[in-house]
């Protein structure tokens, strides 16, 4: 379990990868790309955070086999983008 100052990081470093990486992709793979940027979680975490972000209307999360599938939505590249503030999330641009 994160802390919410954390978790609101990790939320934010996510949607920032789903921008990067053209919209859509699974919390495993997800979960590698956040461990590559210095995010020490565990996968479970991404899942949640992954439905925390679908609950908010920011990505569309669809569980596929194993795996939970996410597409980024235009209210989630808005936050991204800072065109939006979200409380939950984490204002600054993942590495800002």
């Amino acid at each position: 379990m994160m802390t919410p100052p954390r978790a609101a990081v990790v939320r934010r470093a996510i949607l920032d990868l789903l921008e990067e990486i053209g919209g859509e992709h699974n919390d495993d793979e997800l979960h590698l790309l956040l461990i590559g940027l210095g995010h020490r979680i565990a996968r479970a975490d991404v899942a949640a955070s992954l439905d925390w972000l679908a609950e908010a209307g920011l990505v569309r999360a669809e569980r596929l086999g194993p795996f939970v599938v996410a597409r980024i939505l235009s209210a989630g590249r808005d936050v991204a983008s800072g065109l939006s503030v979200v409380e939950g999330i984490h204002r600054h641009k993942t590495g800002e």
